[in-house]
């Protein structure tokens, strides 16, 4: 077993295989970063059985491996990890006792100078093989795990990272179209087993979507892909006999205890019908369960919902003849009437628009405040017109300056409902509850009512993944939701489970929106942005002061270049240990470079390299990686080109997660495409 050495902020840890460390400015964690940059967590330093990587599991900052960001990474020897921005975090790690890599032949002698690495990327799956002793003669402590899909039953042996999805590679192969190539993985944290999801379909238990699950000791079972449709997997951790004993003697228990409340809890209902004169008319106040204050399924209470209903609100756009152009939602965030929603409703021609309105802008904006009685629509009752817009966010802050028809109203005037808490999206993690609140008509989408006849709806979903966007350089610029919401949801507040804003509903993407038949119709149920509240800082700091707001993007908006000059050109350079190979060989499907098998062991890491040259900055890169039949993918990674247009040598690193007679690296810029293959002898 191998020992994991940690120096940070000027103290030492040392942990011991099996182990999951986490890292973070939450005080809960094994390691605290106190720097703002980092996120409440952060990363993770995961045992694996055959040695330690660094995870970063969705910070919003980034993790870097020495000076790369990664997203996964194995470390092996000296390692410096940054949790953030260049100031952020720093640490240092080292690990005694694992297997270290050996070198190959590089393809030439190396030329001075180093090339540029671009990101990590790793395969998930690495372990012992299923059933045998860890790489240091030793079995991780712990319970197996038993796979079983229909008739066939797979047993893992504890430590083992068992990957789950379409790719043949993978230790747990499922042939449905509903399956992701790499949709899951099987990891140890400590003695227990987790369930990661990986893949964009989701994995479902019944209706509630699962990111991460830790499995207990009954059996679980889960569908892949789709709530119903999927493909149905069960998990069962293989414990002693007895302990399974115990667990199901305590499950028929349970099972009986339940049994028994639920016929008491009818004998008081039929009670409580013959009791309910005598509660109305007596003088005593009764409480009811379903008090204002009582949290409902998903965790926000009835108070806080119907507070976020109350303080959402219909804006309707209208031309300078009074008819109406158009409609989105908004929330009332001050008491002297500030309304937050996205620009591409509250301010369509807004410089660096992220969705251009090519038709006049609207004369007039009117807001209606919701109704306090669910089935009656919101009636207009104010003008509002925008005060502070960020273009490039699709974000806007309105100021409600006169009563309906338009007559100026001084903001002591207003009668507003209380207006709603602004959240901090940073702390949102995937899977948490959000509910979306605005005035789609969903109920009703083939009405052909006015727009002012729109009553208040309300959807729930929970947060899927977050997304990077151009030309905002963060991970987390969206927030990607399987919430349903549809055109006028637009600007509407997406809340968490305390009723605050953690974001502003904003767009679908759907067949009907990219895709080529139409067949997906106006509504989703699978990938609702939403953009994180916490980007509207700056406008909500220039409303509040009556300063004027310009956007950080602007200077950013500029075309990037999709394709490359015909000068340009991108050649591989072949394989090297360490990346320093300095481009000076060459590999090609017709001549692929070659390494003795035994000198590349599981869990090495190597580097494909190209010499690029021409190359503008911002042009789109991305790389493949797949197994040598050209066929099966191992992993990728997408970017942009930013590295001028100089002679430059690039390398790529690659972490074998299993034997494999090869592997091919495709590098595609703009539309030129070169592989560089490796082969294991």
């Amino acid at each position: 077993m191998s020992t994991l050495r940690v120096e940070a902020g000027g103290r030492s840890y040392t942990f011991e295989e099996p182990r999951v460390v986490t890292i973070g400015r939450a005080p809960e964690n094994d390691i605290v970063l106190p720097g703002a940059a980092a996120s409440r967590r952060h990363a993770e330093i995961r045992s694996e059985g055959n040695g330690w990587s660094v995870v970063d599991v969705g910070s919003s900052s980034g993790t870097f491996v020495n000076g790369t960001r990664v997203s996964e990474v194995r470390v092996s020897g000296p390692t410096s990890v940054r949790f953030g921005s260049v100031d952020g975090d720093e640490m240092t790690l080292a690990v005694e006792g694992a297997a270290q890599q050996p070198p190959f032949p590089a393809p030439a002698p190396p030329a001075a100078g180093a090339p540029i690495n671009l990101e990590q990327t790793v395969l998930p799956g690495r372990g012992p093989a299923p059933g045998a002793p860890g790489p240091y003669g030793a079995v991780v402590a712990g319970p197996g795990i038993l796979v079983r899909i229909g008739n066939e039953s797979k047993r893992f042996a504890a430590g083992t990272t068992v990957r789950i999805g379409r790719d043949p590679a993978g230790e747990v192969v499922l042939d449905d179209p509903s399956v992701s190539r790499l949709h899951a993985t099987l990891e140890m944290r400590g003695r227990d087993w987790w369930y990661v999801d990986r893949s964009t379909a989701g994995t479902f238990d019944e209706e509630d979507r699962v990111t991460q699950r830790k499995l207990g000791d009954e059996p679980t079972i889960l569908m892949l892909g789709h709530p119903t449709a999927g493909a149905e997997i069960e998990l069962v951790p293989i414990v002693a006999a007895g302990e399974a004993q115990r667990a199901l003697a305590s499950k028929k228990r349970k099972r009986t205890a339940l049994i028994l409340t639920s016929i008491a809890a009818a004998f008081v209902l039929v009670l409580g019908g013959l009791g309910l004169v005598w509660w109305l008319s007596g003088d005593d106040e009764k409480s009811s369960a379903t008090d204002a204050g009582s949290p409902d399924h998903n965790g926000l209470s009835a108070a806080a919902l119907d507070r976020a209903k109350q303080a959402t609100v219909l804006i309707i756009a209208l031309d300078a003849n009074g008819e109406v152009l158009g409609k989105g939602s908004g929330s009332i965030i001050s008491p002297d009437g500030k309304i937050l929603t996205v620009a591409h409703v509250g301010d369509p021609h807004a410089p660096g628009a992220l969705f251009p309105d090519s038709d006049p802008a609207p004369a007039a904006f009117q807001i209606a405040l919701t109704s306090s009685e669910d089935d009656k629509p919101a009636d207009p009752e104010y003008t509002a017109q925008a005060v502070a817009s960020d273009g490039p966010l699709d974000l806007t802050i309105m100021q409600i300056t006169g009563d309906a028809d338009g007559n100026p109203i001084d903001p002591a005037d207003l009668k507003l409902p209380a207006p709603l808490p602004i959240g901090d999206s940073d702390a949102v993690r995937t899977g948490d509850n959000v509910t979306a609140l605005g005035f789609p008509g969903v109920a009703h989408v083939a009405t052909t009512e006015g727009f002012t006849q729109n009553a208040l709806t309300v959807t729930r979903g929970v947060v899927s993944t977050f997304l990077g966007d151009e030309p905002i350089d963060d991970e987390r610029a969206w927030i990607d939701s399987d919430v349903r919401i549809g055109s006028g949801n637009s600007g509407g507040p997406s809340i968490n489970d305390d009723g605050e804003i953690i974001g502003l509903n904003d767009n679908v993407v759907t067949e009907g929106t990219v895709g080529k038949t139409g067949a997906g119709g106006s509504f989703t149920g699978g990938s609702a942005r939403i953009r994180p509240v916490n980007f509207a800082q700056g406008i909500l700091d220039a409303a509040d002061s009556g300063s004027t707001y310009t956007s950080p993007f602007l200077d950013s908006m500029e075309e990037m270049p999709t394709d490359v000059p015909a000068s340009a050109t991108v050649t591989s350079a072949g394989w090297s240990p360490d990346g320093k190979g300095n481009c000076q060989g060459s590999s090609s499907l017709d001549d692929p470079q070659a390494a003795p098998k035994n000198q590349v062991p599981a869990g090495s890491t190597i580097y494909a390299e190209y010499a690029v040259t021409g190359v503008e900055d911002g042009t789109p890169l991305s790389v493949t990686f797949l197994a040598v039949d050209g066929r099966t993918e191992l992993g990728s990674l997408e970017d942009r080109w930013s590295f001028g247009t100089d002679d430059t040598c690039i390398t790529v690193p690659f972490t074998l997660a299993k034997k494999l007679p090869g592997v091919i690296a495709e590098l595609t810029i703009g539309s030129l495409t070169t592989d560089d293959p490796l082969v294991f002898q």
